[in-house]
């Protein structure tokens, strides 16, 4: 009986001996046992060019592996829905997400989401509605009056990404909004052609007639295939894009991540590199409660398509 109490008093001791080497490193103890040897970043796929991706979001790791003095690597996902189940599981730690995608990982994983940050953009965030020129469309006042404008035309309508913020939840709350009715109601057909790239592509060959894509990836196409894909009508602003994590990570270094992502700026080549392709001047910091209305959205049951 007395040495099972020596034994337990010398576990105890040191357990106490670890965490006052953990307090004395600026740690608590759950950070001192969660800290990984590798962090892994994922992002939802809607730039369309996997090898693109892995490059930019390759650059923004070495900048937070740098930054933090862990090695952290891009792991590439082939659908919006496997970039939260990759989150929600621990197969990545940190994740480049749209709004609903942070919503629907907030949904799963409750507290255990936190927000590093968003970019300077991400709060007043538009989506585009844009028409071949073959229908004669201009700009339009409001969707009700593109939902007159289609009736009885046979056009047929594409969003992006079934599970995408700006290249569907959006477009279709406004549109519905706006034209009292499911877009299905309106056009010929509704299609989801995956990504925002592609449904400008395929708005400008005719494959379908209107489609909803996000600004960021309009701005950046060249003016020969705006010219074939313009813009009919801009929604209003809404909260986009965030840069996700498990908050099982530690307060020690998820702090150290998000200063790590405040401070990423054109002096770096990883930080030029990161804010060209995100198309932003820098990160701003964010609060997983500016979602909270895609929470609401997505519990209210609208239709997001999935």
């Amino acid at each position: 009986m007395h040495h099972q109490r020596t034994a337990s008093r010398r576990g105890f001791l040191l357990s106490a001996a670890a965490l006052a080497v953990a307090g004395s490193l600026g740690l608590n103890a759950g950070d001192a046992l969660a800290q990984p040897a590798k962090l892994v970043i994922t992002a939802i796929p809607d730039d369309g060019d996997a090898d693109r991706m892995r490059e930019n979001f390759g650059a923004l790791a070495r900048h937070l592996g740098k930054a933090v003095g862990i090695p952290v690597e891009y792991m590439h996902v082939e659908n919006y829905a496997a970039s939260v189940t990759a989150l929600a599981t621990g197969r990545a730690h940190v994740a480049w997400l749209g709004a609903v995608t942070t919503a629907q990982a907030r949904m799963q994983m409750g507290e255990q989401l936190t927000i590093l940050g968003c970019r300077d953009i991400d709060k007043g965030f538009v989506s585009y509605f844009i028409a071949n020129p073959a229908t004669g469309l201009g700009t339009v006042g409001d969707l009700g009056e593109l939902a007159k404008a289609a009736q009885g035309k046979g056009w047929s309508f594409t969003f992006g990404s079934k599970s995408s913020t700006s290249g569907h939840m959006m477009p279709r709350k406004y549109f519905m909004d706006q034209a009292g009715a499911a877009p299905e109601r309106v056009f010929r057909s509704v299609a989801y052609s995956g990504s925002h790239d592609v449904v400008m592509q395929m708005v400008a060959d005719g494959t379908h007639q209107v489609g909803a894509l996000n600004y960021a990836s309009w701005d950046k196409a060249d003016d020969a295939l705006k010219a074939r894909a313009p813009i009919v009508y801009k929604t209003p602003p809404y909260t986009n894009y965030a840069l996700a994590a498990r908050a099982d990570l530690g307060p020690d270094l998820l702090a150290r991540l998000r200063a790590a992502l405040l401070a990423v700026d054109g002096s770096t080549p990883e930080g030029a590199q990161v804010l060209k392709y995100l198309k932003a001047g820098k990160f701003i910091e964010a609060d997983i409660g500016e979602w909270q209305g895609y929470v609401n959205l997505l519990e209210s049951g609208i239709d997001i398509g999935g």
